[in-house]
């Protein structure tokens, strides 16, 4: 079952990764790209997530505050993400997923689960 399941996974990851969808290769374009969009993801439904926020959550091993900071900077030059001031703090902006990006991760976790149901059978 395991095998089957990383079989599945890397199938998923690698047809991702040579789509011509943006969303799925960004997504999957490293390590931190993946955890920098789940951060904001997470937080997208409540007030969005700071820069800050996103920079004390991720493990330093995984990414610097550059790097972090190039990345958002690409999701926002690609429309994958989008900034709002906050309404606690005018002087913070926080991260949110654009539409058609919520669509894909969420497209994402609906293929995920079906591949833990299918297993279960």
């Amino acid at each position: 079952t395991q095998q089957l399941i990383i079989g599945k996974k890397k199938e998923f990851l690698y047809s991702s990764i040579n789509s011509d969808d943006y969303n799925s290769k960004f997504f999957f374009k490293s390590i931190l790209h993946h955890v920098i969009c789940m951060e904001i993801y997470e937080n997208n439904f409540i007030k969005g997530i700071s820069f800050e926020s996103i920079c004390s959550n991720v493990p330093k091993i995984i990414g610097s505050r550059s790097s972090i900071q190039s990345i958002l900077n690409e999701g926002l030059h690609r429309n994958l993400y989008f900034k709002k001031q906050s309404d606690l703090d005018k002087r913070i902006k926080n991260y949110f997923l654009s539409k058609d990006f919520l669509l894909a991760i969420n497209k994402w976790l609906d293929d995920e689960k079906s591949i833990f149901d299918e297993l279960k059978k």
